[in-house]
């Protein structure tokens, strides 16, 4: 609060033909910082973006439906292994 009240004492000792000058600075600050604000937004939404692909292409099997195998070590037939056939 101590700044706001620095600035607002500022500008009541500026001259009349400066006020408009120091209102467009103070526009053109805002106008900045809510520029920076959105490039920051897009860039981080980039690199999330980027994070996903690159995790698509470590982890192609992440979040798909694993194998179920019923008896794993249970002895299996000739007649089941199809390349015999």
């Amino acid at each position: 609060m101590v700044n706001k009240e620095l600035l607002i004492q500022e500008i009541e000792s500026l001259p009349s033909e400066l006020l408009n000058e120091a209102f467009d600075f103070i526009r053109f600050i805002k106008i900045s910082h809510a520029k920076r604000q959105i490039t920051d937004d897009y860039n981080s939404s980039l690199k999330t973006n980027a994070q996903q692909q690159a995790e698509k292409t470590l982890y192609p099997l992440h979040n798909t439906q694993p194998y179920r195998y019923e008896n794993p070590t249970e002895p299996v037939a000739l007649e089941d292994w199809e390349f015999l056939q």
